[in-house]
């Protein structure tokens, strides 16, 4: 079983800072392919998260011109956090309990990364694929 920082190793953290337009915001997702992404204050601490779902029911529901407003205006700042040290099911129970599609994982309050739900599924699929397998070896004696 992967650890979540197995499971991030190779995963790079794409980040906004504080303060910035909801333009350049979503500007940045789009280039970045990218559906959530993590804002960050001046001092790298984590201030809260801004996502498509928000662009849509807190900017452009309301109105809002992309130009004119902040990320801190809008941002989710309820976060779903996992420390580095649990484990792959307990983020998901975690997000299903909540309802969410992603979870932010810290590391000595740090942020280490973000995991989706399809991260974790893929994960978890690939567990109970190897389980299947060594049980069906130990069943056949190959």
């Amino acid at each position: 079983m992967k650890s979540l920082k197995e499971i991030l190793i190779s995963q790079t953290i794409l980040t906004v800072k504080t303060g910035t337009s909801i333009y350049d915001v979503t500007c940045f997702m789009a280039k970045h392919n990218i559906g959530l992404v993590p804002v960050l204050g001046e001092d790298g601490k984590l201030l809260g998260v801004f996502s498509e779902r928000d662009l849509v029911r807190r900017v452009i529901a309301q109105g809002l011109d992309l130009k004119k407003t902040s990320v801190d205006d809008v941002m989710t700042k309820d976060l779903l956090v996992a420390e580095i040290s649990q484990t792959h099911e307990q983020c998901l129970k975690k997000m299903k309990d909540k309802g969410t599609r992603h979870i932010l994982i810290v590391d000595k309050e740090k942020l280490a990364g973000i995991l989706s739900i399809k991260d974790l599924l893929e994960v978890d699929i690939k567990d109970h694929k190897e389980t299947i397998e060594v049980l069906q070896n130990y069943i056949y004696a190959r």
